[in-house]
Order: structure tokens, then C-alpha cells, then sequence
């Protein structure tokens, strides 16, 4: 979550790598509208307009262009919510982000060292993809940062039926805040002994399988690394908090 000072006032976005466009909090809509579906495969109706000012920290992002909507559910739960920091502006600029220190730095230079290991991505659409393995299978995910799980894929995936057969998943009932509202959902839960992301080994990874539209890897998946967006190379860099 950033403060964002948008054309002049202050909110609190929710950074999301998985999001086509940004997203503005509004309890109306105007203008022209259009149908958007969320990770949930739930849709919504929302508007469409530019911004002239979205400033994080010392950055000002100017007239990008972003969905309006009310966000019931995520409104609630946030305070002085303002809306999502989708594509449209992650990749204006490079994000190295600190994530177990919670601290974010933007630049327009490559500030990684030899240190990190580079992530093979595919975009489609302007969101990025890469792929997984968990048992010397490779797996096409997505990389959302604006899923708060470690590993979640749709109950009707190979994948998740696999992993049924394979491995202990307790039933869960819980909320989650989507676009849409919120809505209680019904999952199983499990935790895989091993999943790699290129060399790298992710170990004892807590795994959810329930109603979404794609196989995704979140940002508790880094919970234990630096993560280094790079728009002018076109990849992700990450590196374990504890190798630096």
C-alpha cells in the first residue's frame, strides 16, 4: 500500500502488478463506461478518464490514464483508500522494492547488482507472466502483486486437481475484497513442500485453490526477497533479504 497524492489530495493505492489499469476510488461513476473483470471472474462496470497528477513520493506521473469505480469491500477495509497503481504506471518507471522492510524505491536507472537473479517474464496486455515448476513440471503464472496469497490457482485448473490427489488441503471460508464487493469464499488450502521459480527454491509454499481466472504466484510468495521491477531491461529481479 503507497500514499499517492492524486491532483493534490493524498490516498492510500494498493500496488498491483496484476492489474490491466489503474484504478480510482469514486462513489459515482461518469463518462464513458466499460466492463471489467476482475481475478475473481466477477465483473463490474466502470468509468474511463486521465489524471493529470499522481504523484508517489518525489515522482509525479502525469496524465496517465485510469478506470473509476466504487470499490465497495476494498474501501472499507482501507482508509483514505484511493484506488489501485495498476500498469499504466508501474511501467513508466523501474521499482526496486524492499519488501520485508516495506520500503519502495522508483528510479529511471537500472539499479540492480550481479547479485539478483533475473526472472524470465512474458507480458500479455501489459501484465507479466513467468513460469513456475513444482514437481520438474513448468506451470504459466502470473505475477499479481495485488494478491496477498503466496500461490493461488482456479479449483478447476489440472494443476489444482493434481495437487488434491497429491498433497493434505484443509477446507477454509473466508472473505476476500475484489472487484465486485466482497464475497465469502469456500477454498482448500494446503502447503507445497517445493516450488522453483527459474534456480531459485521457494520451500513449504502455502498454496490456495478456489474460484479465481488464473494460476498465480503473489506477493507473499517474495515475503523473504527484494524484488527489482525493471521496465527498461523488461524483467523482474529478485534477490533473498538474507544473501545481502
Amino acid at each position: 500500500m503507497l500514499p499517492v497524492e492524486i491532483n493534490g489530495v493524498t490516498k492510500n493505492f494498493l500496488f498491483d502488478t496484476g492489474a490491466d489499469y489503474s484504478v480510482v476510488q469514486r462513489d459515482s461513476i461518469f463518462g464513458k463506461t466499460t466492463k471489467i473483470s476482475g481475478a475473481s471472474k466477477r465483473e463490474t462496470k466502470m468509468g474511463k478518464e486521465y489524471i493529470s497528477s499522481m504523484k508517489i513520493g518525489a515522482i509525479n506521473f502525469s496524465n496517465t490514464i485510469a478506470l473509476h469505480g466504487d470499490l465497495i469491500g476494498l474501501k472499507e477495509q482501507i482508509p483514505d483508500f484511493g484506488g489501485l497503481i495498476g500498469q499504466p504506471i508501474i511501467n513508466k518507471a523501474n521499482w526496486f522494492i524492499d519488501y520485508p522492510r516495506k520500503k519502495i524505491r522508483i528510479t529511471n536507472q537500472n539499479i540492480a547488482d550481479n547479485t539478483f537473479k533475473t526472472l524470465e517474464i512474458h507480458r500479455e496486455n501489459g501484465t507479466p507472466y513467468t513460469y513456475i515448476s513444482i514437481n520438474g513440471a513448468a506451470y504459466k503464472v502470473i505475477i499479481d502483486f495485488g494478491s496477498s496469497s503466496e500461490f493461488s490457482l482456479p479449483k478447476e485448473s489440472k494443476l489444482a486437481k493434481h495437487l488434491l490427489q497429491q498433497y493434505k488441503f484443509m477446507d477454509n471460508l473466508r472473505d476476500r475484497w475484489t472487484i465486485g464487493g466482497t464475497q465469502k469464499i469456500k477454498e482448500k488450502v494446503g502447503v507445497l513442500p517445493l516450488v522453483k521459480l527459474g534456480d531459485m527454491e521457494f520451500k513449504n509454499v502455502i498454496t490456495k485453490i478456489n474460484i479465481q481466472s488464473q494460476i498465480r504466484i503473489g506477493i507473499s510468495f517474495f515475503k523473504d526477497y527484494i524484488i527489482y521491477i525493471d521496465n527498461l531491461e523488461n524483467n523482474y529481479k529478485i534477490k533473498k533479504l538474507s544473501s545481502i
